[in-house]
């Protein structure tokens, strides 16, 4: 019995004299065993290098190469006949996923758009991306934060009933040399699930993916966190002058506002716009009030001197010295342990 091509395969001679199955690119091409079972994509992603996470942009900088396989029952049928040896041929000459990196800005290809076939029909694409990714990140409790980098591959031809898509564990993994700096990788995952487009009201075939990394906070405690309590502790030193002091406790109490102010005003162009407060904004904005309350108690305690009222202004000062920096480390300790 012999095994005829589907209506869209033909037949074409290439060199050697060898007969090669392929489907010309200007014709719809069905999927393998379209009617009777699931075609079974298997991805396998490797990240060569990840140069740079940008908050400011939402975006990461990486180089990874894509390899996908399944299998084409017509061309495993067509190779045992032609009785040939593996063999390339461009990729819209067989079918394939129709894959797109969705969260992809400015990606760049280095290889050739082609396949490898076996004679057992099993099809092979690798493709090698280096450019900018889209990433949405969670900076809650930046700079403490942890962050997912995805690498989000749809087919927007198939739904997840026709095409599923497999984690070949072998293949994926992530280079030891990543040169990503103030980042180390945690680890790696993927999730292959169902993708619902709104406009359309239909699945898609999805494969997400991901590399979990933790920032290095040290170098943050040190350039945020430090200042910040420094600033705050000068500000407590308006609590040990003479209530009678008037013009060294508002100089005082003023700088530090100000100096705090404009700290934060530089440190928030590191980040982008966003609706909801990080762990070091909450420090800072807890920082402001704590400097106003200088502020506040020093006009106070010089009322309250001129007023006759001298030991309840000092009894003001014994107890906001140490109030003040307990409540600034308790404010640190929520803000970026909770």
């Amino acid at each position: 019995m012999t095994i005829k091509p589907p209506p869209t395969i033909q037949i074409a001679v290439t060199k050697n004299s060898q007969k090669h199955w392929f489907i010309p690119h200007d014709q719809a091409i069905a999927r393998p065993n379209n009617e009777s079972e699931t075609t079974q994509i298997l991805v396998g992603i490797y990240t060569l290098d990840m140069a740079k996470i940008n908050e400011v942009d939402q975006t990461v900088y990486i180089d990874f190469y894509l390899g996908l396989q399944w299998y084409d029952s017509r061309l495993d049928s067509s190779l045992s006949q032609a009785n040939v040896s593996p063999y390339q041929c461009k990729l819209d000459q067989v079918w394939h996923p129709n894959l797109h990196i969705i969260n992809q800005r400015h990606l760049d290809k280095e290889l050739d758009e082609i396949v490898h076939i076996n004679p057992q029909g099993i099809v092979t694409y690798r493709q090698r991306f280096y450019g900018e990714l889209a990433t949405t990140l969670d900076l809650k409790r930046f700079p403490f934060d942890e962050q997912l980098i995805k690498i989000e591959l749809i087919s927007f031809s198939y739904s997840p009933e026709e095409i599923h898509f497999i984690e070949a564990e072998e293949l994926n993994g992530i280079s030891n040399e990543i040169s990503l700096v103030n980042w180390s990788i945690k680890g790696l995952s993927t999730h292959s699930h169902a993708h619902y487009l709104q406009p359309e009201q239909q699945d898609y075939a999805r494969f997400d993916y991901q590399i979990q990394v933790k920032r290095h906070s040290s170098f943050y405690a040190w350039r945020v966190l430090f200042p910040v309590a420094l600033i705050v502790f000068m500000s407590d030193l308006v609590f040990w002058l003479e209530p009678t002091q008037i013009i060294p406790q508002i100089t005082l109490a003023t700088a530090t506002m100000v100096s705090l102010i404009t700290y934060q005003f530089i440190l928030r162009q590191e980040l982008p716009k966003m609706n909801y407060l990080t762990a070091e904004d909450k420090v800072i904005v807890g920082s402001m009030l704590l400097v106003f309350l200088a502020l506040v108690e020093s006009v106070t305690s010089i009322n309250l001197v001129a007023g006759g009222y001298r030991e309840l202004a000092l009894y003001l000062d014994d107890v906001l010295k140490w109030l003040v920096p307990i409540l600034f480390m308790g404010l640190a300790g929520f803000a970026f342990w909770v």
